[in-house]
């Protein structure tokens, strides 16, 4: 069963490397390759990503078509493709699209045991690569291939994300997932697009509103980094970030990296329940802060540690306000019925009948 996924940041601009030989095309791949690729992918209609058949190779996937390729089901569609000024193709509002909105849902086009397809030879590798484009339906294979990159190694290299099936200590268990139309968002340090990962399946949302036109993005990296370690990390991968506050006047960049060490020290303060670093009113600095920061997308962890402290405190308004925040905010990040979200609401109902209940407040005395 697929369970624990971890997304790896991605290079959306690759970093320079030796070239690599590129997958063949005109070359009718042997029987013998024929047979390993087989025997690492396999096609949509036997690909179950909730309840895996027993039977079910533990090489790579080949997903035949999108199990799930929609937009939320809205007309006209919440995006459209563009050039975007220094940065290439993305993906732009094509209306004013609401917190809370599904942009995409998608499975993806390929999926490869990470730690097989490292230990192949590159001719057998690059032959596999060849057999699995082959099989691809001719818009799913033309999708793919529009990805940056040189060749189909380089494209997964730079547009994969990493997930890990039947649990992250397990061997094997490391497969490197793509998903083409995902690949379109381009990077920011603060993003208006938030994606979950269900089993395989890819859902992005809006975490705030967006206006016509505006550019819609993701972050590859951890948000919470100060400035000139954001920067270093991208330029790592070969390319300048170009987000606004990246960009913007020094004097928000300073102003953003102090907001950050403070956010830093107030959640190792609320998180500490051996001492009384905090008040009641922590937890309000401490969301005000992140909706300065634009750190939308991790509002539900932030709703959360504030609804725990006013119930430590036996503050039943804010413990109520804060847990109901706390669950719209999850619910968009990770589903409704994720267990968090289901914690907050039952702390929103019942402060009183929480673990929490009282007991920094009892602490003090």
């Amino acid at each position: 069963m697929l369970s624990t996924f971890w997304q790896q940041p991605r290079q959306k601009h690759h970093p320079q490397s030796q070239p690599r030989e590129s997958v063949p095309g005109t070359q009718a791949p042997s029987d013998s390759v024929t047979q390993h690729a087989q025997a690492l992918t396999w096609s949509a209609d036997s690909f179950c990503p909730r309840r895996p058949r027993p039977r079910m190779p533990s090489g790579a996937a080949l997903s035949i078509d999108y199990a799930v390729d929609a937009d939320g089901g809205a007309d006209p569609s919440p995006f459209y493709v563009a050039e975007i000024e220094g940065k290439g193709i993305g993906l732009r509002a094509n209306r004013s699209i609401a917190k809370g909105e599904v942009l995409m849902v998608r499975t993806p086009t390929l999926v490869a045991q990470a730690e097989l397809v490292n230990e192949l030879e590159p001719r057998v590798r690059d032959m596999m690569y060849a057999v699995a484009m082959a099989r691809l339906p001719k818009g799913r294979r033309n999708a793919f291939l529009a990805q940056m990159g040189r060749d189909v190694r380089d494209k997964i290299d730079v547009n994969c994300f990493q997930l890990f099936i039947h649990g992250a200590g397990e061997k094997g268990a490391s497969h490197v997932t793509c998903y083409p139309d995902i690949a379109r968002f381009n990077h920011d340090c603060r993003p208006n697009v938030h994606y979950r990962i269900t089993n395989t399946t890819i859902t992005t949302i809006a975490v705030r509103d967006i206006q016509r036109g505006e550019e819609l993005t993701v972050s590859y990296i951890d948000v919470f980094l100060p400035s000139r370690e954001r920067k270093r990390t991208i330029r790592s991968w070969g390319f300048e970030c170009a987000c606004a506050l990246c960009q913007g006047p020094r004097n928000e960049t300073v102003a953003s990296d102090k907001r950050l060490r403070r956010i830093k020290q107030l959640q190792d303060d609320l998180n500490d329940f051996k001492e009384v670093k905090v008040s009641a009113e922590t937890g309000a600095e401490y969301t005000a802060l992140h909706e300065e920061e634009g750190l939308y997308g991790h509002l539900g962890s932030v709703y959360t540690r504030a609804a725990l402290n006013s119930a430590l405190f036996g503050d039943e308004k804010g413990s109520r306000e804060y847990a109901r925040r706390a669950a719209e905010e999850l619910s968009l990040e990770k589903g409704p019925e994720c267990a968090d979200a289901k914690a907050m609401r039952g702390l929103a109902e019942d402060p009183r009948a929480h673990w929490t209940w009282g007991k920094r407040r009892k602490a003090e005395k």
